[in-house]
């Protein structure tokens, strides 16, 4: 589909203008205050309604949420990097990500559109030969920085209701724009998603830039692979004592955390799928002379299948009570997020790919590739499918400088023009075919 009605060219200027402001102020899952403030200013200016806040979100749902003091910081930051202190001060608590809903002048199917807004746990890179170090709009926020693409993600939402609201007189339906918070550690989409507001979607598209060295330009339809996760802390308890003059009196905290480092990485792989395991961070002690009493470790488990995961997870579970055992330890466990595997409904995907034919800046057209990962969308698509809906995650192409999660990652903000003119163009078109 070719969007004559705009400016399309100016229109890609202004969304690389906002992807570098989302870049070089990045904000991790549950404090992206600013962000949301910056997206609900760009919809606003549409005329778009927006809901924000408590509202779209179930507080019981909301996993994974940072410290106090940590989400305290976060919020005095955005209220000082933000010109939009009234819409901050309403998501307070973390009640960050927003919803706006397209009505269009014709009958037709309820569209979700989902777009992911958080950065990552990541330091960015000064090195020179990295662009946005380069360019001046590396990230400012110490161990924050959008490594994953979701700074390009929500300019192509904000890209994606532009364009609609040009077209609303020949938009079929109504489309549900959702910008996530919380995806990085599977955390966002559960809380969103308890309030049933995407089981009315007919057809639900997510899309995720990079991950394979895609050149730009192609497209994959629809994804498989997606594994399985639960995130999860374990926090052991010992007993502090002299390291040197009664170290038999202690129960070393770090001592049964790592006996449960070493046998977690060695628990046998499932023999039906991909399973993974992945100890990400390690805390403990108090000092060099002090048996530790406390150590925390944050945990992820991975399965291509639900089933395989959950094998995963109980292996680990068993590991971790056993290291606890043999150090007089005890050790706690707090649930932090999870997400499902999925399987896209090929009628949509069918679908998808015809659309994909006459979309301006898509040159060629992959049926299905791997995503070899989890989702945090997942979660929506399941109720989506839950109520007789179709839904699809699709790949949009683009090299990769670096891995994703990395300091050196970099967008090819090509790709934000493409996903804005593919998501529209799914919306407008879906219903015709």
């Amino acid at each position: 589909m070719t969007f004559d009605r705009i400016d399309m060219k100016a229109l890609e200027e202004d969304l690389v203008r906002i992807r570098r402001d989302l870049h070089r102020h990045p904000e991790t899952a549950w404090t992206e205050f600013r962000t949301t403030a910056l997206i609900i200013t760009e919809l606003e200016k549409l005329g778009l309604p927006v809901e924000f806040g408590p509202a779209i979100h179930v507080p019981e749902k909301m996993f994974g949420m940072p410290s106090e003091a940590e989400m305290q910081a976060c919020y005095e930051r955005a209220l000082g990097e933000s010109d939009r202190p009234d819409l901050i001060e309403k998501m307070k608590g973390g009640f960050t990500g927003c919803i706006t809903e397209i009505q269009g002048a014709l009958p037709g199917p309820t569209v979700g559109i989902r777009v992911d807004i958080d950065c990552n746990d990541c330091d960015e890179s000064d090195a020179q030969d990295h662009k946005p170090a380069a360019g001046g709009y590396a990230s400012l926020h110490p161990h924050c920085m959008h490594a994953c693409g979701h700074d390009a993600h929500t300019a192509i939402g904000i890209g994606t209701a532009r364009i609609l609201c040009a077209y609303r007189d020949v938009l079929p339906g109504k489309v549900i724009l959702v910008f996530q918070p919380g995806e990085e550690g599977l955390r966002g989409a559960a809380s969103l998603t308890a309030t049933g507001r995407f089981s009315e979607c007919d057809y639900f598209f997510g899309a995720h830039v990079g991950l394979k060295q895609l050149h730009v330009g192609a497209v994959a339809a629809s994804s498989y692979g997606f594994l399985s996760s639960t995130k999860f802390d374990a926090v052991f308890h010992g007993l502090a004592a002299h390291a040197g003059a009664a170290p038999d009196m202690g129960c070393n905290a770090i001592g049964a955390a790592s006996a449960a480092v070493v046998n977690m990485l060695a628990i046998a792989r499932h023999h039906g799928g991909s399973s993974r395991i992945n100890i990400g961070t390690f805390h403990g002690g108090t000092g060099r002379n002090v048996i530790p009493d406390t150590a925390t470790l944050a945990i992820e488990t991975r399965g291509v299948t639900n089933e395989i995961n959950e094998y995963m997870e109980k292996s680990a579970l068993r590991v971790l009570n056993g290291a606890a055992a043999m150090y007089g330890c005890t050790v706690e466990t707090k649930f932090m997020g999870s997400a499902g595997s999925v399987v896209c409904d090929e009628e949509l995907v069918d679908k998808t790919v015809k659309i994909l034919a006459g979309v301006d800046g898509v040159d060629e057209i992959i049926r299905s590739a791997d995503f070899g990962g989890g989702e945090d969308v997942t979660t929506m698509m399941q109720d989506v499918q839950a109520h007789g809906g179709q839904v699809t995650e699709m790949i949009i192409g683009m090299p990769l400088t670096a891995p994703h999660h990395n300091g050196l990652f970099d967008v090819d903000e090509r790709v934000i023009g493409i996903g804005a003119r593919v998501f529209a163009s799914l919306a407008l078109e879906v219903s015709h075919y």
